[in-house]
């Protein structure tokens, strides 16, 4: 197959689904297609093109798409996120819905894992389990519905689930397990493509929202068509998860992003732009200017004044010379406007660590390490923070993970962190060695 008819097909794909083939997929594409135009008797891949173009709603297009999306996935995949549903979103929730109903959607819920993941999250809760609630599961492709319906999950696929609910929720089949009846009858399967206008998903509003690494799929004009229909769905005051390297701050969205301590959902803004929890998700919209420095301290230019980078060095200015408190204002009212930042949310955490709080410090690195898990220096200091407050298994799980991550990389550190006074990535290592030699002396 020619580089042109491979690049014609990806055309093709984006214009059907919306799903951008990247240059580096495409002789995997050419390859598939080929074998697809064998399988439906098509004379060449000219034809199958041909045959592609004459009808978008052939039954050979969700076979095509099944083979270009990644389905691979787990249950309790993003744990941070399930987390927060329990514990603060769904708690919310309850106190408002005088109904006793919940609807949630799970748009691109491929072989059903991420469904699957919430049926039992809804159905645990102390708050919501006995509620009338339901969930709307939908993909792009059939083939991953039909397997998403069996409820059947292999042993990798269940990992992350505890022994109690594993045993609660399902069944052994073999060397797979089957879901329980009861919650595989609340959660209903569509087709559905996201990219498709009007977009037809009925059943709305929703409560809840996971549209979790869907929108990498698409280019940034479709990503933009896709939230607002999503938004639609959304009722005053649910909630929408997206995936961890995805973001709302540049598509124009109505919807602000909230600050959840370990991750992150979205919500509608009040008419104001102001509410508990909720910053704007238009990183252009103003802000209040920060509070005044205390007397006699060193002044820094107003906020507003500044590029993102001065703003950061405004920080870095502050933490050098020691004035934690100022240092941590700046922060707060940097992220009113960039909750998405991770390297604010890791210098806050670096704030409360100096100050000794080291809780609220581990939050703010795993909220960091949400937004940016490549951040080895994060980890770190996660690490550091999780040994100092006692929890060993956690700290020892980290710091092996930052020596898997810098034995695999030739990076500096950032002069960020470098002006800081965080170790060298050499240093790091000896750190880290030293660190869990001593947890492991202290277990024998």
């Amino acid at each position: 197959m020619t580089d042109t008819s491979s690049r014609e097909l990806a055309e093709l794909v984006e214009d059907v689904s919306g799903i951008v083939v990247p240059d580096h997929d495409l002789e995997r594409l050419g390859t598939l297609a080929l074998e697809r135009a064998a399988a439906t008797g098509r004379g060449d891949v000219g034809d199958y093109l041909a045959f592609l173009r004459r009808d978008a709603g052939s039954d050979e297009w969700p076979i095509l798409l099944s083979r270009i999306t990644n389905k691979e996935s787990y249950l309790f995949r993003g744990g941070a996120q399930f987390e927060a549903l329990e514990s603060t979103i769904l708690p919310e929730l309850a106190d408002r819905r005088r109904d006793h109903h919940l609807n949630v959607w799970c748009a691109g819920c491929a072989r059903g894992e991420e469904a699957a993941t919430l049926a039992i999250v809804l159905a645990d809760s102390s708050v919501v389990g006995d509620w009338s609630w339901q969930i709307l599961a939908t993909d792009v492709d059939s083939a991953a519905l039909a397997e998403a319906r069996e409820g059947l999950f292999g042993r990798r696929a269940v990992a992350k689930v505890s022994e109690d609910a594993l045993d609660r929720h399902f069944t052994p089949r073999g060397d797979r397990f089957e879901l329980d009846s009861a919650l595989r009858a609340r959660i209903h399967y569509r087709p559905l493509n996201l990219a498709a206008r009007p977009l037809e998903v009925r059943d709305g509003p929703f409560d809840i929202i996971f549209l979790r690494n869907v929108l990498i799929y698409f280019r940034p004009g479709v990503q933009s068509k896709v939230v607002s229909a999503v938004e639609g769905e959304l009722a005053a005051d649910g909630s929408l998860f997206l995936g961890p390297s995805e973001s709302l701050l540049s598509l124009g969205s109505g919807l602000g992003a909230r600050d959840l301590g370990s991750c992150f959902c979205y919500r509608r803004m009040p008419v104001d732009g102001r509410s508990a929890g909720l910053v704007a998700g238009n990183a252009d919209s103003e802000e209040a200017p920060p509070p005044a420095a205390p007397s006699g301290a060193r002044q820094f230019p107003r906020l507003d004044e500044e590029r993102v980078e001065d703003r950061l060095e405004a920080v870095v200015d502050a933490l050098d010379v020691g004035e934690d408190l100022r240092a941590a204002e700046i922060i707060e009212s940097l992220l009113s406007r960039f909750p998405e930042s991770a390297i604010l949310h890791a210098l806050k955490g670096l704030v409360h660590d100096r100050c000794g709080e080291e809780e609220t410090a581990v939050q703010a690195y795993r909220a960091a390490l949400y937004l940016a898990p490549e951040m080895k220096e994060v980890r770190f200091l996660l690490a550091r923070s999780l040994s100092d407050l006692g929890r060993t298994r956690r700290a020892s799980h980290e710091y092996r993970a930052v020596l898997a991550s810098l034995g695999a990389s030739s990076e500096r550190t950032p002069s960020v962190f470098a002006r800081l006074g965080l170790p060298s990535f050499d240093a790091m290592t000896d750190t880290c060695r030293d660190a869990l030699r001593a947890m492991e002396e202290d277990r024998k």
